[in-house]
């Protein structure tokens, strides 16, 4: 499905543009699908294109040489990633694995180029995003050098919780124990111990393999 106008404006980097600048970007973009699993991009990989999420999920995620898992973002439904090889003209700085089956529009790199170079609107939504992103990669290290296991968790269950339109809470996403942990930085045994503090504190129930939140207060002071 191609993007629309309004599709492309809901984008921060393009929502200042007049009409045929935006046709102009509508005119580079490309589809991609994804089945659950598949691989986008590899890290150190020469990077082709950034990426607008249509639909789905897509993880973000770096690997260390001993095989271990950080995830730094989950791309959803809007979200943009893979940006910076844009404009450094480096190498993809991450992983790209299709958590659900996705839906993707993509810009080649050397389209993104010439329209920023057309358009200087385009570099003023860059700029700002980019900032953007600079608060949450800050927050993330923030996260991950000062705050203990439980409270990450607790920071990560806020986060990917939403009214269920009765006065609680249910999680938007189900995330198994692993990778939760490759979210918040641990293993999946801390994960458990997280858990049963979360529980002892009144904040959670465990419901077999779910989740439960029993109290977004409780959950609250944990942080």
């Amino acid at each position: 499905m191609a993007i629309s106008t309004e599709q492309l404006k809901s984008i921060p980097y393009f929502q200042d543009l007049d009409g045929p600048a935006l046709d102009r970007i509508r005119a580079s973009v490309f589809e991609v699908r994804l089945e659950k699993g598949q691989v986008l991009f590899a890290e150190g990989e020469p990077a082709q294109a950034m990426y607008v999420v249509r639909s789905g999920q897509v993880r973000i995620f770096k690997l260390s040489p001993d095989g271990r898992e950080q995830v730094l973002r989950i791309a959803g439904t809007g979200d943009c990633f893979n940006e910076v090889p844009v404009f450094d003209d480096g190498a993809n700085p991450a992983n790209a694995q299709a958590a659900e089956p996705s839906a993707l529009w993509g810009i080649r790199r050397r389209d993104m180029r010439r329209l920023v170079e057309e358009h200087p609107a385009i570099a003023l939504g860059f700029l700002k995003a980019f900032a953007g992103k600079l608060r949450f990669f800050t927050r993330k290290v923030e996260d991950l050098s000062f705050r203990s296991v439980t409270s990450r968790v607790a920071k990560l269950l806020l986060e990917i919780a939403e009214d269920d339109g009765k006065g609680g809470l249910v999680l938007r996403q189900r995330f198994t124990q692993q990778e939760m942990a490759s979210v918040v930085g641990t293993t999946r045994e801390m994960i458990g111990r997280a858990f049963k503090a979360l529980e002892k504190a009144g904040a959670i129930r465990l419901d077999r393999h779910r989740v439960v939140i029993v109290s977004r207060a409780a959950l609250t002071r944990m942080l």
